[in-house]
């Protein structure tokens, strides 16, 4: 890790062992002894220079309880917490005691979940009182009485999001259901609720929108059965056979049409690769010379590219957004949907096959099979011609701007290691583009 000189501390920062006693201590998490507050640190969100966010999980046992608490730490340079935590309670007055607070040293801002710099509203939306009445109106509940609500936390993502699931009791009977709120930082679920609504009546099973809630910025979503892939499922004896699904529901999902001001163009992929060369160079300079130079042999062999499809794509496939029950598999997560080239798509969720792939063990020659098989299906089933030159290409720049600036930015251990294979791999489709055909009209 290259340490960023406008936060010597961060290392410090992103030691558990430092940090599990001094957040346990000034958060009066109980059992502050050494060895009983375990500190996991949890996303990681790195702009050198410029901000470093990190997610941490408290779990401490006291009374045999186990509790665990989520932390948000936003670096400052070093001497500038006490300015800055001042500048911040300055913004937000109506802040509860120990909602945000701050260290000297390593210098940092801390907000104790619920409170969140952005996310203003999660604390009312985890209040039981205040909940249950929002749940009663009729979008929600419709003409039951609730009874209870019991909240959960499944995903947060500091400053990002925040989703919870809701377990209702109705009066009238012995039925509980199920209820989904995804709360933002700011209204862009007020577009993710209209596109919900256009793809319900087109993409048979995947997540439904209920309500979008302007003054909190919440998006409402009812339950989908199911269980999120994951690559082991793929490394079964069904695994194969599985790609083929997952190809079938992509080609499902960029056959539906939607209307939306939402675009993800050329110009974006080029930005973003132009911008991962940026990344390294401040990030892992070793790696700048080699990126710099994939991604100028990407550009030039840009310009003979056909030209692309727009059609719905999903913008942010990958394994964990395939909800799977039974014999159904269907997609969750629509937040990032939007009008594209469905190459660019469907190279997305290859590049996070081997993402996956290599993270978990096997060796790139285990994944080719089911990137094949992946796409075999999706060419049976899509209403789109399948360009190869075009999609090696997509899969050569996916494996940088996605898989390798993500890797980076997160500052992610189990990616980074990889990032040699990743450059290889881009490497390798690049040339590939080149070609028309392959070995039996496969991608690789």
């Amino acid at each position: 890790m290259k340490l960023d000189p406008c936060f010597p501390q961060m290392s410090d920062a992103l030691n558990p062992a430092v940090m599990a006693p001094l957040l346990g201590w000034l958060l009066g998490t109980p059992g502050i002894t050494t060895g009983h507050v375990e500190c996991c640190i949890g996303e990681k969100r790195h702009k050198p220079g410029k901000s470093l966010v990190i997610g941490y999980r408290l779990k401490s046992q006291s009374n045999k309880v186990l509790q665990s608490r989520y932390v948000t730490g936003r670096l400052c340079p070093p001497g500038a917490a006490s300015r800055e935590f001042e500048l911040a309670r300055s913004k937000r007055p109506d802040l509860a005691a120990g909602a945000l607070t701050f260290l000297h040293e390593p210098a940092m801002l801390i907000w104790a979940f619920p409170y969140d710099r952005k996310l203003i509203h999660l604390p009312a939306l985890l209040d039981a009182e205040s909940i249950k009445n929002r749940i009663g109106e009729p979008d929600l509940a419709g003409d039951d009485c609730v009874q209870t609500v019991e909240s959960d936390v499944l995903h947060y993502l500091a400053e990002r999001s925040c989703m919870i699931r809701y377990r209702v009791s109705l009066g009238g009977s012995d039925e509980t259901r199920l209820l989904y709120a995804k709360n933002y930082a700011d209204d862009s679920g007020r577009e993710v609720f209209v596109v919900m609504q256009q793809l319900s009546r087109q993409f048979s099973w995947g997540a439904k929108a209920l309500a979008y809630d302007t003054q909190t910025r919440t998006l409402w979503q009812s339950h989908v059965p199911g269980r999120t892939l994951c690559w082991a499922d793929l490394q079964t004896a069904d695994g194969l056979a599985l790609a083929g699904q997952i190809g079938q529901c992509v080609a499902a999902f960029h056959a539906c049409e939607i209307d939306s001001v939402l675009r993800f163009s050329h110009d974006d992929i080029t930005d973003a690769l132009l911008a991962t060369v940026k990344l390294a160079e401040q990030a892992q300079h070793e790696l700048t010379k080699r990126i710099e130079r994939s991604v100028a042999d990407l550009l030039v062999h840009a310009e003979s590219l056909p030209k692309s499809t727009q059609t719905t794509i999903h913008h942010d496939l990958k394994l964990n957004n395939f909800l799977v029950d039974g014999d159904k598999l269907g997609l969750i997560d629509i937040d990032c949907v939007c009008l594209g080239d469905p190459m660019a798509d469907l190279a997305s969720l290859i590049a996070n096959f081997y993402l996956h792939g290599l993270r978990e063990g096997d060796a790139i020659e285990r994944v080719h099979p089911r990137v094949n098989q992946l796409l075999s299906a999706y060419r049976t089933h899509s209403l789109h011609t399948v360009s190869l030159p075009a999609l090696r290409w997509q899969v050569a720049a996916a494996l940088i701007h996605e898989v390798t600036r993500r890797s980076l930015r997160q500052m992610d251990d189990l990616r980074i290691v990889h990032i040699q294979s990743y450059l290889a791999l881009s490497e390798s489709y690049l040339a590939l583009s080149r070609h028309s055909t392959g070995a039996d009209d496969a991608l690789i």
